[in-house]
């Protein structure tokens, strides 16, 4: 028996002419991945649901108005489950490669997905919705197993089933439908931060193709040229950063890697909070495998190590951000004047004190380690 099960959908269609009537921007692969001991209590839970919204019928994301949505947000908000997702920028895709034929196309983006699951989980069985007829089911199963599931020694499935009999793959549909309204931009206001709130809350984490080291920056329309400057700035050292690693196989490295995108991923879809809290980036990297984060190792080793990097990184006692904004900037040198410049007071205040009780004896800050201290001292006012 697998330890972990996923149960995927998806949302979109393959044609690349996106400038068609009824061609999706995006397509997105969704898995929600849970223990094997969840399963029974969650199926419970998401059945209860569906009958108290849905009477006979099952889940299907796109009949659903906002307001039905959010009420099944604030239902299944508490439920006990995570999932990842692949979404593809079908804009970025050549339009004559060999993608723009349907089944190569699902097959390619679903095996992008299968991939991260199979290489990252050991033993798991996935149930996939079907599409198509029985011919390409099984060829689809066939590619899967072939190109995606690591060996033959390998604990780990995939069974395609149909959504029907599968309530979690009815609860992968409406997850992936509600992250498809961000991405395609049919949602504003009260109900956006609301699916919002939801993504953000139960994503183990969102991978865009193709990659895209380049993220754009959300600027108000109030925003002002030195803002843009701003953002721009920061955005191109991050970008930088992601792109020199993308395939680094160095652990801080990777740590790196996936905070600075967790940073980004909060500057295309901001809450008004802003700042990312230190807290909400340690689960980040835990639900990315990464369990023995310490807040004084995220300070020091990924914080400060991007920052060597030239990566610039605001913070502030709510959190860390990207700079977008001359005030972003204001802020961060605030909290560096406000802890920095006491501190360095009163370094300066205990060698004068030895210095004059030694009677010029203990002049600690002469040691040659501490030059850099010394020179910033004798131009402190």
């Amino acid at each position: 028996m697998s330890d972990y099960v996923a149960f995927v959908d998806e949302s979109g269609n393959h044609d690349l002419a996106t400038e068609k009537v009824g061609a999706s921007n995006y397509f997105i692969v969704l898995a929600v991945i849970i223990s094997a001991e969840q399963r029974s209590e969650l199926e419970a839970s998401i059945e209860k649901i569906r009958i108290k919204h849905f009477n006979s019928s099952e889940i299907k994301s796109s009949k659903l108005s906002d307001r039905k949505r959010i009420k099944i947000i604030n239902e299944i908000s508490s439920l006990n489950f995570k999932f990842y997702a692949v979404c593809v920028d079908k804009s970025r895709i050549i339009k004559d490669s060999g993608l723009r034929h349907k089944k190569s196309f699902i097959k390619f983006i679903n095996g992008l997905l299968y991939s991260q699951i199979f290489n990252s989980i050991s033993n798991i069985t996935i149930y996939a919705d079907g599409h198509g007829d029985s011919y390409f089911i099984e060829s689809f199963r066939k590619y899967i197993s072939n190109n995606h599931i690591p060996d033959l020694f390998f604990d780990s499935k995939i069974e395609i089933v149909d959504s029907r009999d599968q309530i979690l793959v009815q609860l992968a549909d409406f997850l992936v439908g509600t992250t498809a309204k961000l991405y395609e931009e049919k949602v504003s206001g009260q109900a956006r931060d609301c699916f919002l709130s939801l993504i953000q809350n139960k994503r183990i984490r969102i991978d865009e193709w193709p990659p895209k080291f380049e993220a754009d920056l959300t600027i108000n329309k109030s925003s002002s040229a030195v803002d843009l400057k701003i953002s721009n700035i920061s955005l191109q050292r991050a970008s930088g950063f992601l792109r020199n690693n993308f395939n680094s196989t160095d652990r801080e490295i990777k740590i790196q890697y996936a905070t600075l995108s967790y940073l980004l991923f909060q500057t295309r879809f901001p809450f008004e909070k802003i700042f990312t809290s230190t807290n909400e980036i340690l689960d980040h990297l835990k639900y990315q495998g990464f369990h023995d984060i310490t807040k004084q190792y995220l300070r020091s080793n990924v914080i400060a190590k991007l920052r060597d990097h030239d990566v610039v990184i605001a913070s502030s006692t709510k959190g860390y951000k990207i700079p977008a904004s001359y005030a972003d900037l204001i802020g961060f040198a605030d909290l560096v004047d406000g802890l920095a410049i006491p501190l360095l007071s009163r370094l300066k205040k205990a060698d004068e004190i030895f210095d004059l009780g030694s009677i010029g004896e203990i002049k600690f800050l002469s040691e040659q380690r501490f030059q850099n201290l010394q020179a910033i001292i004798k131009n402190m006012k």
